[in-house]
């Protein structure tokens, strides 16, 4: 990707998002763009408000989420020809109705996982392409304020600002890379390509992004819109600032995992639990 598609791809973000969201939502977009085209049909599970699907695969087959605003707003962007209000523990699908099914940031916020996963893996075809991405065990351990916490012998504060920043951000799993592909292949996937994303700097940029778009949670509360003036030249030394960040390769220490899993070809679907008595 050249810096000139990068500042672009920004801007489709920076001009509807805060700017922290943007920073992830494009490094996603850019490995999402590497990985290759997605086979449809396609799930995206925990679609959100749809807008990065409309970046990204507009067109896509079905888009599931439990918030129903969101919903609405990703009905009104047109990213997906269906749109439902659905659980991913208990998909209304049948046995392999998907080539493809994505879950971008959704899977650490689902406190049934296995489950998830497993519904995953029955509604996914034989052959067929799961991607998901996901924080790590290192991503807190990565926070700007809980290092700087650390560095002047405050490790307690340090702990409970890490916990309060996991509640923020409404993380529920955080696992090493083998962790999650062990999981992944417990649901009946197999584990094709993992990458590590967002380098502890971006980390930092994220977390002090949420203080520094303050302004952002003001306008969406008062005009249901994140961005109140969306003119590009406002945003040019963000978008450069950005920029860098997205282009940076993760490497060691980064703080998610962006994985390509399969469902093997000529392997059953996982069967669903059955409730109990």
């Amino acid at each position: 990707m050249t810096l000139r598609s990068t500042r672009d791809l920004l801007w489709e973000h920076l001009r509807e998002l805060p700017a922290f969201r943007s920073l992830i939502r494009v490094i996603e977009g850019r490995l999402l763009l590497e990985a290759g085209p997605l086979p449809p049909p396609l799930l995206d599970i925990g679609c959100g408000d749809g807008h990065f699907a409309g970046v990204f695969f507009p067109g896509a087959a079905v888009g599931i989420d439990l918030d129903l605003p969101k919903l609405r707003q990703a009905a009104g962007r047109r990213a997906y020809r269906h749109l439902g209000a659905a659980s991913a523990s208990r998909l209304p699908f049948r046995d392999a109705s998907f080539a493809t099914v994505l879950a971008n940031c959704a899977l650490e916020h689902i406190p049934a996982l296995q489950e998830t996963l497993g519904e995953i893996g029955r509604v996914l075809r034989p052959g067929g392409t799961f991607v998901f991405t996901v924080p790590n065990d290192r991503h807190n351990r990565n926070l700007a304020v809980a290092r700087l916490l650390e560095s002047c012998r405050m490790p307690r504060l340090a702990s409970a600002y890490r916990e309060w920043f996991r509640t923020v951000q409404v993380h529920v799993h955080m696992y090493t890379a083998a962790e999650w592909t062990a999981r992944a292949e417990a649901a009946g996937l197999r584990v094709v390509t993992s990458r590590e994303y967002l380098s502890p700097r971006a980390t930092a940029a994220l977390e002090l992004g949420h203080y520094l778009g303050w302004h952002n949670v003001v306008s969406e509360k008062l005009f249901g819109r994140w961005v109140l003036f969306p003119w590009r030249p406002l945003f040019g030394l963000t978008e450069r600032a950005l920029a860098r960040l997205v282009e940076e390769d993760g490497g060691p220490g980064s703080s998610c995992i962006f994985f390509v899993a399969t469902r093997p070809k000529g392997s059953l679907p996982p069967r669903r639990p059955q409730p109990g008595p």
